[in-house]
């Protein structure tokens, strides 16, 4: 039987070269020449309130209209779907005088779709108008 011998053939490495000096120092002059960032527009947070609930909100109408509750209350509940199917189903609302809900984003969830809104109100005269029997009542 013949026997076989195996060599095996080690290579040194061979030491890297230093670049990085020169990539920093690249990294830095471009640093150092970049133009510095401007801010337009500043974003101020606003802090809300506790939000109105269904009842208040059917009490804010029946103080608006002088309807009695009873009457407002069916259509409120009425609107309040509507917007919301509307919506759900990707369909963006404009209304005078409110303004124009837009969606931005959709994220569905196993108990509930959640729904990302931009809302534009107009504003100046092409806003919403005061009501003149409001003014002639005063």
């Amino acid at each position: 039987m013949a026997t076989r011998s195996t060599t095996t053939a080690t290579t040194k490495a061979k030491p890297a070269k230093a670049k990085t000096t020169t990539k920093t120092a690249a990294a830095k002059a471009v640093a150092t020449s970049a133009p510095k960032a401007t801010i337009v527009e500043t974003v101020t947070p606003i802090v809300s309130g506790l939000p109105i609930k269904k009842p208040e909100l059917i009490d804010r109408v029946v103080t608006e209209t002088g309807m009695k509750k009873k009457d407002v209350k069916p259509v409120v509940e009425a609107m309040l779907s509507v917007l919301a199917r509307t919506l759900s189903e990707g369909e963006e609302i404009t209304a005078p005088p409110m303004g124009k809900l837009m969606i931005k984003r959709v994220k569905d969830l196993p108990n509930a779709k959640v729904l990302t809104l931009k809302m534009r109100i107009p504003t100046g005269e092409k806003g919403p108008k005061p009501d003149p029997l409001a003014q002639a009542a005063e």
